[in-house]
């Protein structure tokens, strides 16, 4: 008996709770009102709304572009779990979005799993604590900083195509996995003054625990949409959350700057470490900073320009006639073998140009941004929203938005940015790296890796693929992911 008079109380208590949490809920979208009123909503299914849709990532990008047709219009509202986020890809909404100062903290909940001790900073830091960091670390991405780079960059091109070149021949190969190596190398060796050789332990545990806390990562994502990010703090993820943070600590204290007054690396060369070191002396960091900051400016450069490459051969690979088109392209300026490139060959490679740039217009390597309201706002004539309102802009759906891009949308058409097709657009239908004041820091930085590396191995080899353009799936990640990752075949030409 008193098991049933338990049981009772538990059924009542919890269809109380239910009562006051759907209530809760009901008063909280009825204070929506004004918003939901005006832009088509999506609620989806009390308590989870849309959330769900993100637990197949396969499907996410196909399931977001299914609601924006369904809702007929490019920008909308919808409630993931209880909470009301606006989706946007028209490109008028986009720029107010990423150039008004009042948008300039990130969206809460998209960066949720950057929030981990390691990877954040300059990433997701606020507005107030964002502007001093950016302005600490922009000497590194300067223009004459970035200049004396090259010879990193050539050097980590010449060691790519060495290692493709020694498989070239064989079965298809992972073309990933070489070029996530090299690029993490000259991450380090960029941002951290550190030169790790390739194939020792502690490189390859290095390259290990960075792969684990990406996985985890894009997990991480997911589940912290619906609250319930805490399911992957698996004691392998805490493992090497402390791995990583133990392997930067090691580099601040073998860095020379600690041992030195100069503020420059040993060749002139100013690197990130470098950068918040001075910034800890000046007191705008302290210890602590200086390793997220650090370690956030290595996980996004090695991961952001690693996919871009790996896209680019991906999508020449599947596209022989436009390989052809450039390899023709890069002989012409390079007639025997690549020994350097520089920064003036760069502006030689037009056709070279729109096919990065038709590559990340289908490949962001990010696929989507979010910003957030620092008072409340206007958002487009009309619609005004709240204080801490979250606004995500799909870069991924809005480079493929048939209303901007055409009926051909999806297929890979380099042609796309001829300067006469790009003049017909609005600046923001295409934003590979970001727009506005909190754009990618090190676009420039990404922009010259890949060119030079891009430049350096098409000149010598050919890359083909027996995977097809319509099988690729992407799924959301930390960058844009593969759900299959195609191998290509090497070639090495005359």
């Amino acid at each position: 008996m008193s098991v049933l008079i338990s049981m009772q109380s538990v059924i009542l208590t919890a269809a109380i709770m239910l009562l006051i949490a759907s209530w809760r809920l009901y008063e909280k979208r009825r204070s929506f009102r004004n918003i939901t009123s005006k832009l088509p909503t999506q609620y989806g299914v009390p308590f989870v709304g849309i959330a769900y849709q993100f637990f197949y990532s396969s499907k996410v990008y196909s399931s977001l572009s299914r609601s924006f047709d369904e809702l007929k219009s490019l920008t909308t509202c919808v409630w993931v779990a209880t909470t009301p986020i606006i989706l946007t890809v028209e490109p008028e909404v986009i720029k107010h979005v990423t150039s008004s100062s009042e948008f300039l903290n990130k969206a809460r909940d998209l960066y949720a799993h950057f929030n981990n001790g390691v990877i954040n900073g300059i990433i997701v830091n606020p507005a107030e604590k964002w502007k001093p960091d950016r302005k600490a670390i922009s000497p590194f991405v300067s223009h004459n900083n970035l200049m004396s780079f090259f010879p990193l960059f050539n050097d980590t091109a010449q060691n790519v195509k060495r290692k493709l070149t020694s498989i070239a021949g064989r079965d298809e190969q992972d073309v990933f996995g070489v070029i996530k190596a090299f690029g993490l190398q000259l991450s380090i060796l960029t941002i951290m003054g550190m030169k790790m050789e390739e194939g020792t332990k502690k490189y390859n545990e290095i390259l290990n625990a960075f792969n684990i806390l990406v996985h985890h990562m894009a997990e991480n994502s997911v589940y912290s949409s619906v609250g319930l990010g805490f399911l992957t703090l698996t004691p392998d993820y805490k493992k090497t959350l402390k791995f990583l943070r133990e392997l930067v600590r090691d580099l601040i204290k073998k860095n020379p700057s600690l041992k030195a007054e100069s503020d420059e690396y040993e060749d002139g060369k100013q690197t990130v470490i470098n950068l918040t070191l001075k910034a800890m002396k000046q007191g705008i960091y302290n210890v602590k900073e200086v390793e997220i900051q650090s370690f956030s400016m290595i996980a996004a450069s090695y991961e952001t320009s690693a996919t871009a490459v790996y896209s680019v051969l991906v999508m020449l690979a599947m596209h022989p006639e436009i390989q052809d088109r450039v390899f023709e392209e890069v002989r012409s300026v390079f007639p025997d073998e690549v020994s350097s490139v520089g920064y003036d060959d760069m502006k030689k490679f037009p056709y070279l140009d729109m096919v990065i740039a038709e590559t990340l217009r289908l490949a962001p390597p990010i696929p989507c941004i979010g910003r957030q309201t620092l008072n409340e706002t206007e958002l487009r004539p009309g619609v005004r929203i709240p204080k801490e309102m979250q606004v995500v802009i799909p870069i991924y759906e809005l480079h493929r938005r048939k209303e901007i891009w055409g009926p051909e949308a999806d297929r890979f058409n380099p042609d796309n940015f001829l300067p006469e097709n790009i003049a017909k657009r609005h600046p923001c239908a295409y934003m590979a790296f970001s727009k506005g004041p909190r754009n990618c820091i090190g676009f420039r930085y990404a922009e010259f890796t890949l060119r030079v590396l891009l430049i350096t191995l098409l000149r010598s080899l050919k890359f083909s693929t027996t995977f097809k353009y319509h099988d690729i799936v992407f799924m959301p990640k930390v960058t844009l992911g593969y759900e299959v990752e195609p191998l290509l075949s090497i070639e090495v030409r005359a």
